[in-house]
């Protein structure tokens, strides 16, 4: 029965494992580029627009009547007419609502290069915080072998009476702790690829392919590269859809024309055929005027927003660029001074134990030390990546 049960659980690993799907971070982009709902909705409202552009000026109703005249000689049924009169929207006015459209579509498409960005954004950082993990998965081997090393020391010192029972627990505690640590970097990196499998719409297991954390680079020589990011193409967009609804606006102020086919009917039954043109013109403008003059506040309302956009967008970059130098200091110390110090802790500290060179305490100190300078390595590595990504994202790099 047990080997049946552990040949099922082979089997099934084996499976689980063909059918996970391994993926660059680049892949991984463009496969939630393609699956994201996010994206598809984007598309779905270019589309929208781009069907109303292509309509034009909507028209009004048609009005079918029936008009019934008193005549003195037929009655007071003298004389029906029946007919059909309909107007049609000026030049003017279908120009610029298929402008409007036009402008209306643009910001959809400005709309889907924000979605984009940030469904970029999210994958990136995914993978580089799953490096993260990895390095961290590796500093953890580092130590398990080192508190293995020292438990077995210290089991033995007890034993020859040079250590007390309490300092044998501690090392044995310490190397579980370790142990235990190794175990919650492993759950994290599962969560991160569960988190990945539904950014990128896959109903399977999804194994990263990252690669070792390293220092990434950024600069920017000219702050106006600002203007061309997602953010300030959308603000921009903004006026240009708050400008053509002030030309729809205005068209409305034109004069249309309106034509209609109708027969009258008189009381002894003679039908008479007839047309009629027509000219709309606007006679009160009260609530025209006050739609023009909303239409200009529109106007400056977004171009005010998208100077505060720009505004933003420089507070963030400036803050971005401290954060980017902050963790550069940070990584020039470790390359410096902290790496080696590190590495000669971790290389000597559990002999120097066995030896009796040092104490336990003091070996548990330099332990500390060694693990906090390579933890807080990672971590600067880890934020300077990340602050790398916001500002490539930031200035549509």
């Amino acid at each position: 029965m047990k080997k049946a049960t552990l040949f099922l659980i082979l089997i099934c690993g084996a499976k689980l494992a063909v059918s996970q799907v391994s993926l660059t971070e680049q892949q991984a982009i463009d496969l939630a580029l393609k699956n994201h709902p996010a994206m598809a909705a984007a598309s779905h409202q270019i589309r929208q627009q781009e069907v109303l552009k292509g309509a034009g000026a909507p028209w009004e109703h048609s009005q079918i009547f029936h008009n019934v005249t008193a005549d003195p000689d037929l009655g007071i049924l003298g004389t029906s007419t029946f007919g059909v009169a309909q107007s049609f929207p000026s030049g003017k006015m279908t120009r610029a609502t298929r402008d409007l459209h036009a402008s209306l579509q643009a910001q959809a498409e400005a709309r889907q290069g924000m979605t984009r960005q940030g469904i970029v954004q999210q994958v990136r950082q995914i993978y580089h915080h799953l490096s993260y993990l990895d390095g961290k998965a590796a500093l953890n081997n580092r130590l398990d072998s080192v508190w293995q090393r020292v438990a077995r020391a210290a089991d033995v010192r007890h034993r020859t009476g040079d250590a007390a029972l309490a300092e044998k627990l501690s090392a044995q505690d310490r190397a579980a702790q370790i142990r235990l640590e190794a175990r919650t970097v492993q759950h994290e990196i599962e969560f991160d690829r569960i988190v990945l499998g539904q950014i990128l719409g896959l109903g399977e297991p999804v194994q990263p392919i990252v690669e070792p954390l390293h220092e990434g680079g950024f600069s920017i020589a000219d702050t106006t590269l600002l203007r061309s990011s997602a953010m300030a193409k959308y603000s921009q967009s903004a006026i240009q859809v708050a400008t053509s609804e002030q030309e729809a606006v205005k068209a409305r102020f034109s004069p249309t024309t309106s034509a209609g086919v109708y027969g009258q009917v008189l009381g002894n039954g003679a039908f008479y055929p007839g047309w009629q043109l027509g000219v709309n013109v606007p006679l009160f403008k009260k609530s025209l005027k006050a739609q023009q003059q909303a239409a200009e506040v529109g106007i400056a309302a977004a171009n005010a927003e998208y100077r505060n956009a720009l505004l933003s967008q420089q507070n963030e970059l400036g803050h971005l660029l401290h954060e980017q130098e902050k963790y550069q200091i940070m990584l020039e110390y470790y390359a410096a001074e902290g790496k080696a110090l590190a590495a000669e802790l971790l290389r000597t500290g559990s002999l120097n134990y066995s030896q009796g060179e040092v104490s336990f305490a003091d070996f548990v100190q330099l332990m500390e030390q060694a693990s906090g300078i390579e933890m807080q390595h990672l971590e600067n590595l880890l934020g300077l990546n990340q602050t790398i990504i916001e500002l490539e994202a930031l200035t549509g790099q």
